[in-house]
Parts: structure tokens; C-alpha cells; sequence
């Protein structure tokens, strides 16, 4: 067997074992009546293997939309613990970019996340390549390779034959979780570096030199949020934003408290105590919404946190374009 290549039938037999493994949790895309989502599989039978991209990113593997973290009662405080390994395939290269955004943001950040590194570092991520270029993508205007992405622990490309696929990437984590198979043992990945993207074309991004406040002034939010609903889908199925709250449930012998997925475009998000709002409109949310994702963690962080996947562009119930409005940003700036 070709060390850089591995045939549908071992992929499947690998998959199938993921999912009946005890020990493991294997999060794959399903065809959820006609709709592509990620789920958690016991049965790898149920898997779709797809060049579409899902409805929903897998980000809910490592931030999950509800999640325990701890208990308080009389006999005091207990952290949830997660320690069970979690394989995530499927996953698109946009979709590991957004976590390296994640993972930028909630561990190597002022605040960082013990939640959510425990999660990570727990993981492999087996993400696959696309195959052609999706509508309302804009992965290439935001120069990354379709096909691949290095943050991943084992990067696939499907063959021109349709029989397998070729392995352009392979971290220790990805090696280690492969050698548990007698037919897989000692594959090494064939070297790959991203593409050059986006050639001939103005790479679609804020110079983080800008100062937000002169893009309060010189940009039209008012005509740019116009048809927004304020409805929050964007940032729920976004697999780069990580907005949340606190809620506490209790019983009579104890409470839980929940880490739940919150959205900067509902008005409650912002609202103070006194009943104040400084994001009062849709206008102010959408637009924080817009320079938090392509300024201020790229000014922080050095990374703009949309990867061009468009899934808020292909669900918006109203049409808003986020390309579309960052572009005549970009037209208006010196």
C-alpha cells in the first residue's frame, strides 16, 4: 500500500471501530433529513460521506452549545472532568481554520479556557478536503487552500480515482490514533503546503491598522444592516464564534452551572443591570458583530476569525451578506 494513501475500505474499517469503541467518541457528519449535520455516532453506517459541506460547523465537539462545568452542594464544589478522546471526521479545511481561531482565542488569550483545552487536547480532528468550491463560499478570497489545512491531526484528499484518499498532513496526535490499526501502521503523510490563494484578486480582510472608530463614521451601517432580523442564526452556526453565558439550574440538593452558546445579536447581551444598552439597535450589533471578527481579534490575536466557510450566507432567512458588506468596507478605506 502507497504510505500516503488509504483505500475507502480501511477508512471505513477504521470508522467502524471508532464508533464502536467504548473509550471513544466519534463526532461525523449525517444526513439529518435532508440536511448535513454533525453528530455523535455509534454507528458508522450512519456516516455521510460527502464533498457538501454540513449545515453546522463541528465546532459543538470542542464548545459544546450546553455544557456542565460544575456542581456546587453541601459537600462543596465539583468541576465536571472530560476525559474521554473524541475524534472528529469530516471536517472541512475552513472548519479547522476556525479552530485554530478557537484555540488562538481560548488558550493562548488573557483568559483561557481549562473547558475547552481539555477538549482539544482530547481530540483528533481527521479533517477531509473539498472538492469543489461551495455556493456562498469564499474560502479562496480569504486566500485559504480548499483542500487543505495543517491544523488538523490527519488531513484526507480524495483520489481522482474515487477509490481512497491521499494523506497531506499527519500530527502526532494523527499518527498515534492510526497506529492502532495493523493496516495502517507506519503511513506517513505526503508533503503539502496550503496553496497560494486568491491570486489576482484583493484578499478579502481589514487592515488591523484601522482604528474601529473611523469605520463607525465613514461606513453606512444603517443601509448595511437594513434587512437584518437580529435573529442570531449567523453566530450559532458560525464554527469561528464563541459568544456565551452562564445559566444556573437548581434542585433542592443542588445546582449545576451550564456554559450555553449566546449570541452579540441579541439585544440581551449587552444590557446592563441598570437597563442601559450600549448596543441598543441591530445597526450597533451587526456592525460589532462584523469589526470583532475581521478587526479587533485580528489585532489581538493575528487572526481574523471568519474563514469563508458561508454558512450565514446560504441560511440568512433575510439575505445578509457578510462578504458582500466587508467588501465595501474595504472599497470605501483608503
Amino acid at each position: 500500500m502507497n504510505n500516503s494513501f488509504v483505500s475507502k475500505e480501511t477508512l471505513n474499517k477504521i470508522l467502524k471501530e471508532l464508533a464502536a469503541a467504548e473509550d471513544v467518541l466519534l463526532y461525523a457528519p449525517v444526513l439529518n433529513g435532508k440536511v448535513l449535520d454533525f453528530a455523535e455516532i455509534t454507528d458508522a453506517e450512519k456516516i455521510a460521506i460527502s464533498d457538501d459541506i454540513s449545515y453546522k460547523s463541528p465546532k459543538e465537539a470542542f464548545m459544546p452549545q450546553a455544557e456542565n462545568l460544575m456542581t456546587f452542594s453541601e459537600g462543596g464544589v465539583l468541576e465536571s472532568a472530560y476525559d474521554k478522546k473524541t475524534v472528529v471526521f469530516g471536517a472541512k479545511p475552513c472548519d479547522a481554520e476556525a479552530l485554530r481561531v478557537l484555540h488562538a482565542v481560548l488558550m493562548t488569550g488573557k483568559f483561557q479556557d481549562p473547558f475547552f483545552e481539555r477538549r482539544f487536547e482530547n481530540s483528533v480532528l481527521i479533517a477531509v478536503g473539498c472538492a469543489s468550491e461551495k455556493p456562498g463560499c469564499f474560502c479562496t478570497e480569504r486566500g485559504f487552500d480548499k483542500e487543505f489545512s495543517d491544523f488538523s491531526d490527519i488531513m484526507l484528499r480524495r483520489d481522482e480515482g474515487g477509490t481512497g484518499y491521499t494523506v497531506t498532513h499527519l500530527s502526532g496526535k494523527g499518527r498515534e490514533l492510526l497506529s492502532e490499526f495493523n493496516e495502517t501502521k507506519g503511513i506517513e503523510a505526503a508533503k503539502r503546503t496550503a496553496k497560494a490563494q486568491g491570486t489576482g484578486m484583493k484578499k478579502l480582510e481589514l487592515d488591523k491598522s484601522i482604528e474601529d472608530r473611523e469605520l463607525f463614521d465613514i461606513i453606512d451601517w444603517d443601509k448595511a444592516t437594513e434587512i437584518c432580523q437580529g435573529c442570531g442564526m449567523c453566530t450559532f452556526i458560525c464554527p469561528s464564534c464563541h459568544c456565551f453565558d452562564f445559566k444556573d439550574v437548581s434542585t433542592f440538593s443542588e445546582t449545576k452551572r451550564y456554559r450555553c452558546w449566546d449570541s452579540c445579536m441579541y439585544p440581551q447581551f449587552t444590557l446592563h443591570a441598570s437597563g442601559h444598552n450600549p448596543r441598543a439597535s441591530v445597526k450597533e450589533r451587526f456592525r460589532q458583530r462584523v469589526l470583532h471578527k475581521y478587526l479587533y481579534i485580528n489585532k489581538i490575536f493575528g487572526y481574523t476569525a471568519c474563514t469563508g466557510c458561508g454558512r450565514c450566507i446560504r441560511s440568512c432567512p433575510a439575505g445578509m451578506n457578510i462578504k458582500k458588506i466587508v467588501e465595501s468596507i474595504m472599497e470605501v478605506l483608503p
